[in-house]
């Protein structure tokens, strides 16, 4: 395989638990079983430090046949007309590897991205509804591989039945648009309303600044059942995650793609409450390896909670079904796919 470039988010010296980061990070370290020959373009000098970034790119086009860009919606408007230009003109092999799922929507605000994307070699999708609907907008060149992850599933032991409280968390970045708030209000809501039965909530993740001040002041105002647990690497996700009942995912977020708390869940063997946003409901078969709302037989996110505490006896067949999905998440067989493609 000849040299490979991948320009995305790596962040420096620094440690970084969002999205972006942990998939451009997993694509270096998969693909660098399959070849040492990869140059690294760290977008995160970009306001740090331009000039390290402006020779990495430069490194990058002298040395690189195949580059691989993973870019957020700010990286697009900056790297897309230098790389399109690259494949165009320069002969390059462009593989851009989406981050999130709003692609659609920068292209409908930036019309001359359709033409970038069309000088690439292959547009990377995460989802099948993504492809569908880049292939409505003209996008020509496009291939779905899934958000991977470098993990293995957790070995299933007996579920345990009849437990005293159960215990729920989140694992994404907390923002209000992550539905944070939300979970909160629907764990309160269930204690409110069952004297038998109690629910607990951890929230995991890296605060947003501009959501600070709101969740302490709502944590302020709520039971010991809400707890902040503060950050966790994705490498320590599954054994964490596998520890609770349940996960909640209430999203609203417009950027939302093969959500990786979703597929870091079904990994753990927990099953996922999530809304019916983006691309959740593709990766979540209701009923089987987790519940998805609003639909006609749950309403909201507290019905979703209750329908999983109600459904105890039926947990190990929930957890077997998140197992068996988190294969599709993998890394081999996508890697062996992304090498084959590259010339």
């Amino acid at each position: 395989m000849k040299r490979v470039s991948i320009v995305g988010h790596f962040g420096g010296s620094e440690t970084f638990t969002d999205g972006q980061t942990v998939k451009t990070k997993t694509l270096y370290q998969e693909l660098s079983k399959k070849t040492k020959s990869i140059y690294i373009v760290d977008t995160f000098y970009k306001n740090k430090n331009p000039m390290k970034l402006i020779f990495q790119i430069f490194v990058s086009l002298l040395t690189s046949k195949n580059i691989i860009i993973l870019l957020s919606g700010n990286g697009m408007k900056v790297f897309f007309p230098i790389y399109s230009f690259c494949a165009k003109y320069l002969k390059k092999n462009i593989y851009h590897d989406v981050i999130g799922g709003n692609l659609v929507g920068y292209i409908d605000n930036n019309p001359k991205f359709l033409t970038y994307l069309n000088h690439f070699k292959y547009n990377f999708v995460e989802t099948n509804q993504m492809k569908d609907t880049l292939i409505t907008k003209g996008v020509t060149n496009v291939l779905v591989i899934p958000n991977f992850r470098i993990m293995e599933p957790i070995s299933l032991k007996e579920v345990a039945q009849n437990r005293a409280v159960y215990e729920f968390c989140t694992f994404s970045r907390v923002t209000k648009e992550k539905g944070i708030l939300d979970a909160i209000d629907a764990i309160e809501a269930f204690n409110a309303k069952h004297s038998n039965k109690k629910c607990t909530l951890d929230i995991y993740g890296s605060i947003s600044s501009d959501f600070q001040d709101e969740l302490t002041k709502k944590l302020s105002e709520t039971s010991a059942a809400i707890q902040y647990k503060g950050e966790v690497p994705s490498s320590k996700a599954t054994n964490v995650i596998s520890k609770y009942y349940g996960l909640l995912f209430p999203t609203y977020w417009e950027g939302e793609g093969s959500a990786g708390t979703i597929i870091e869940s079904f990994f753990a063997g927990v099953p996922v409450i999530a809304t019916d946003w983006k691309h959740n409901s593709e990766m979540i078969t209701h009923f089987q390896n987790g519940v998805i709302y609003p639909t006609e037989e749950i309403s909201s996110l507290l019905d979703g909670v209750e329908w999983l505490v109600d459904n105890e006896k039926n947990m190990l067949s929930l957890k077997e079904n998140c197992i068996a999905t988190s294969r599709y998440y993998m890394p081999d067989i996508h890697i062996e796919k992304i090498c084959q493609l590259l010339e």
